[in-house]
C-alpha cells in the first residue's frame, strides 16, 4: 500500500464518528498495512543486542494503539503520514519500550500500563480515549475471569505457571519482562515471544468482546 493509500485510510477513519463500523474497518485497514508494509524505521539498530527485537515489537505495538486512540492527531497538511508514524516511534515510543523490556535501572522514560490512564497524554478527545480504556478494562476483567479456562491452560511448555492469563496481568499491570523473567526464570524472548502470539490467538475474540480491533 502506497502513501497516498495509507493517507486516504488515515482520514476515512478521520471522517468517521468513533464507534462505527466504517472507523473500525479503516483502522483495521491502517494498522495492519503498518504492520506488513515493510515502510516502519529501526530505530537504533544496532543498540540493545539480544533484546532489541523485543523492545522493537512492545514499541510497534503500543504504537499502533496510540494511532488507533488518537488517529485524528494526524494532520496531512504537515507531512506524510508514515512520516508521522515513524516520527512517533523514533521519538516516543521505542524509548518508552526499553524499560519495560530491560528494567527501570535502564529507564528513559517509564510508561504506566495501558490500562491505566496516561497523564502524560494529552488527549483532546475525552470520549473517545475513555472508550478505549473501558474496553481494555474490560478484556482484562475477562482474562482474570477467564470462564472457559484457556487462558490458564495456555502456557509456556513445561511451565504451567507461565500461563497467558498471569503474564497478561503482570504485563498490563506495569511489571517489566525483566521482573517477569527473574520471577519465573525465563529467559525475556521466550516470554515476549509466547505472549505475541497468545495476543495474535486471541485476538479475535478480545475483538469480538468489545469491538478493540488491535491490543497492542
Amino acid at each position: 500500500m502506497n502513501e497516498q493509500q495509507l493517507k486516504e485510510l488515515a482520514l476515512a477513519a478521520q471522517q468517521n464518528p468513533l464507534g462505527t463500523t466504517a472507523r473500525r474497518v479503516a483502522l483495521s485497514k491502517l494498522i495492519d498495512s503498518i504492520y506488513r508494509g515493510g515502510r516502519l524505521c529501526y530505530p537504533y539498530k544496532g543498540q540493545f543486542q539480544g533484546v532489541y527485537k523485543q523492545i522493537y515489537d512492545e514499541a510497534v505495538q503500543d504504537l499502533c494503539l496510540y494511532i488507533c486512540k488518537n488517529i485524528d492527531k494526524y494532520d496531512p497538511e504537515r507531512g506524510e503520514f508514515m512520516t508521522w508514524v515513524n516520527m512517533l516511534l523514533t521519538q516516543r515510543f521505542f524509548k518508552e519500550a526499553i524499560p519495560k523490556i530491560i528494567g527501570s535501572g535502564h529507564e528513559i522514560y517509564l510508561e504506566n500500563s495501558v490500562l491505566e490512564s496516561r497523564e502524560d497524554l494529552v488527549v483532546e478527545d475525552r470520549e473517545e480515549e475513555d472508550s478505549y480504556i473501558s474496553a481494555f478494562q474490560k478484556i482484562r476483567r475477562y482474562i482474570e475471569l477467564d470462564p472457559s479456562g484457556v487462558f490458564r491452560q495456555t502456557y509456556i511448555k513445561k511451565y504451567t505457571q507461565a500461563n497467558f492469563q498471569a503474564i497478561a496481568i503482570k504485563r498490563w499491570s506495569g511489571v517489566s519482562w525483566k521482573e517477569i523473567s527473574e520471577e519465573l526464570n525465563i529467559p525475556i524472548p521466550t516470554l515476549s515471544n509466547f505472549y505475541q502470539r497468545s495476543l495474535e490467538r486471541f485476538r479475535y475474540e478480545f475483538r469480538d468482546l468489545c469491538g478493540v480491533e488491535n491490543l497492542t
